[in-house]
């Protein structure tokens, strides 16, 4: 009889909406396997794979599974996450949840979108586990992820190439997460900012994390501002083929396309892969006047030969200085036009006050109610993804280049 008014107290307590911590903290009232029954289900579901010789305990690899589905839940339901239990330093897991939680801004930040998850599916590939002499574990893994957003019914944005290293060590028994780093283009800002990584810097780095929304918030009301603004395009004797150009960045946005050298492992392959999709769109290799770009094979050349790889191939930077500076032959483009009048096919430029450092193609626009802009869609290379929204990118400084086609 005990037993059906413990039950009884515990409903009522839910109904009444009088009940306490949802959690089942130490002062909840309600046992946990009462708790665990009203917890919501997980919207996705995620995995662990191995190279060969990588290899977790059952233990480690719950505690990892347990840390990125956490992260995943709140990025689903637009939630704060809590790592306190997994953590053994109370400041690395106050990183990990202001990392999240940042995110989490980044996703309310546009007025009408609805960029929560209806689901997602994470795989993580070990590819190295090493026993430290302290009996620490240091585990580096690789990220792949496919996301649904609610915004976006019936399309799958997909991302991968995130790397991550934790350091794992047991604590009374129990294995925990010592400490973790993830690297990306929002990361990478941050260890910029802090001037070293979570690891080297904490409390630094906590600060970045912490204030970074605000960076986001200034850029996008920067953008906003060029609202309405009309845009324009330069002749072209040849129109750009944007459906070709859309056809290859689909089918190499997640992998590499083997007729190419890949630049991920030296200074990135952005610009690389969006050059490739150019060409596909029907832009002519240029190698006349000052003004070339070109691949004819790794070795880097300038000179207006059919010969080598320029500047301007594989670099943010020096492609800009060549997209707005052609005259005559080969690309037609506009530099720097106002931010929302881009189209498939075109080109979104990332970087910081300091300098470029990505280059992303426009695979699709994404609308509010009224029919108007108010993000992207795009593809890219580096940390590789495909039909991902382009504000949860994290760089401040964006800007588009719109494709008009080529001068013979």
């Amino acid at each position: 009889m005990s037993g059906c008014l413990t039950v009884m107290l515990c409903l009522s307590l839910l109904l009444s909406g009088c009940a306490p911590a949802e959690n089942g903290g130490e002062n909840s009232l309600l046992p946990p396997e009462v708790v665990e029954a009203f917890q919501p289900e997980p919207l996705g579901t995620g995995e662990i794979t191995y190279e060969a010789g990588a290899a977790l305990s059952a233990d480690q690899e719950a505690l990892l599974l347990d840390y990125f589905t956490r992260s995943y839940e709140a990025l689903a339901r637009l939630e704060e996450a809590d790592f306190a239990d997994l953590f053994s330093d109370d400041t690395q897991a106050r990183i990990s949840s202001a990392e999240v939680d940042l995110q989490v801004g980044m996703r309310t930040m546009i007025d009408g979108l609805d960029y929560s998850l209806t689901g997602y599916q994470y795989t993580i590939l070990c590819r190295g586990v090493t026993a430290q002499e302290d009996g620490s574990v240091a585990v580096d893994a690789m990220e792949r992820s496919t996301q649904n957003f609610a915004q976006l019914p019936g399309i799958t944005s997909e991302r991968s190439r995130t790397f991550h290293r934790f350091v794992l060590e047991q604590r009374n028994g129990a294995w925990t997460i010592r400490s973790h780093m993830q690297y990306n283009a929002l990361f990478g800002q941050l260890m910029d900012l802090a001037g070293g990584m979570a690891a080297e810097a904490p409390e630094a780095y906590l600060a970045a994390a912490e204030s970074y929304l605000d960076t986001l918030q200034a850029a996008r009301d920067a953008l906003e501002a060029q609202r309405g603004e009309a845009g324009s395009l330069p002749d072209a004797d040849v129109a750009y083929d944007r459906e070709a150009a859309l056809a290859y960045a689909d089918q190499y946005a997640m992998t590499r396309n083997p007729d190419w050298v890949d630049y991920a492992g030296s200074g990135g392959n952005c610009q690389n892969y969006v050059s490739q999709c150019l060409l596909a769109g029907g832009i002519p290799m240029d190698t006349q006047g000052s003004a070339v770009w070109k691949w004819y094979d790794s070795a880097f050349s300038n000179a207006p030969t059919a010969s080598g790889r320029s500047g301007s191939w594989a670099s943010v930077t020096q492609f800009l200085t060549y997209a707005s500076s052609n005259t005559g032959f080969g690309l037609a483009a506009a530099v720097d036009e106002p931010y929302f009048t881009g189209q498939p096919g075109d080109l979104l430029e990332m970087g910081t006050e300091s300098g470029w450092r990505h280059t992303v193609i426009i695979r699709d626009l994404v609308t509010d109610g009224a029919g108007e802009t108010v993000d992207y869609l795009i593809n890219s290379n580096t940390n590789d993804m495909k039909n991902f929204p382009a504000s949860l990118y994290g760089y401040p400084v964006v800007i588009l280049t719109r494709i008009a086609g080529w001068n013979r």
